[in-house]
């Protein structure tokens, strides 16, 4: 776990990232006793993480959680979202407007209250979840490119994605399932959990975090090019897709943060594969020295830690605290 604290000046800020193992999930505290929980991972009893984590603080999850949001639908991201919703019945949920075509059927399913029979633990999460929202009469908020998601005080978040052309192409797909008279199915090609990934802008007064989710370069690029996204340059960056290339686009470091900024992320790792790499390793910290990885253990990537005094007294002199949490890892 990695928690980078304090904006300067105020004492009403802070962020948790929780990993790797059991998937990833973010924990913001966003005021006196407001919290936000981006994405959900599971601890090795399969409770969702970060209600362990506010348990252990001595935080009421059921009445401080305000905001919970589901970045996208890979199962490193959701395990436990629909228990999370459950436990947490004051805050508001918030998704991507778009869903790739499994996606769609599930939730479509689920508001229609039918039995769910398709196959994967990320489409029985969203079944299950858009179910339970369904029975206490909850509508979640939709995130689009440039949309506020939450505000209280000095503090908003807003989605950075998906963006009209994203959306454009859901639409598609899902009019690709409803052939015309005298038609077949047609065949459009289905969007990726990564490609509808929401991207968050989160500001407290003038402090800044950029939390990228799993959204890959070519949505980077759409971002980038949106005129209406939000000003100012970010202090912390959760890098997405767990420092993959795919996900790697230089304009984001060179125009939406700010120089050597704080750089977090979990790994991955499943069969044979694992990110990051050590190529994706050399890449980011030329970028930033300033970065901290999650573990299980020892780090296969020992560069990936923050252990420099310099960098100590850079990220205390800019309000940033980063401490180890007992009984977890760095």
């Amino acid at each position: 776990m990695t928690d980078a604290g304090s904006p300067p000046g105020d004492g009403e800020f802070e962020l948790t990232l929780l990993g790797p193992g059991y998937g990833e999930s973010i924990v913001l505290r966003v005021g006196a006793d407001e919290w936000v929980v981006v994405d959900s991972c599971l601890d090795p009893d399969g409770r969702p993480g970060a209600l362990r984590y506010l348990d252990n603080i001595g935080v009421d999850s059921v009445q401080a959680v305000v905001l919970i949001v589901a970045t996208h639908w890979h199962d490193d991201h959701i395990r436990g979202m629909s228990r999370l919703v459950e436990m947490c019945p004051a805050a508001e949920f918030c998704c991507a407007s778009a869903l790739c075509r499994g996606e769609f059927l599930a939730l479509v399913g689920a508001l229609e209250g039918r039995h769910f029979s398709a196959s994967g633990s990320g489409l029985r999460e969203i079944h299950d979840l858009f179910l339970r929202l369904r029975e206490v009469g909850k509508k979640p908020i939709h995130a689009l490119a440039n949309r506020v998601i939450f505000r209280k005080d000095t503090c908003a978040i807003s989605s950075l994605s998906p963006g009209d052309e994203v959306f454009q192409r859901f639409l598609a797909s899902v009019g690709g399932l409803i052939p015309g008279q005298d038609e077949s199915k047609r065949r459009v090609r289905d969007l990726s959990p990564n490609e509808v990934a929401v991207a968050l802008w989160v500001e407290v007064g003038n402090f800044a975090l950029l939390l990228g989710a799993d959204l890959e370069r070519r949505g980077w690029i759409a971002i980038l090019r949106d005129p209406a996204r939000p000003a100012g340059e970010a202090a912390v960056f959760k890098v997405p897709h767990h420092g993959s290339e795919n996900a790697h686009e230089p304009a984001v470091w060179e125009r939406m943060l700010e120089d050597e900024p704080l750089a977090i992320l979990t790994p991955w790792r499943r069969g044979g594969g694992a990110l990051p790499t050590a190529q994706d390793a050399e890449r980011i910290l030329s970028a930033t020295p300033n970065v901290w990885i999650t573990t299980e253990g020892p780090s296969k990537h020992p560069k990936l830690k923050h252990k420099s005094r310099t960098v100590d007294k850079t990220l205390r002199e800019s309000g940033v605290r980063i401490r180890r949490l007992a009984g977890d890892r760095d």
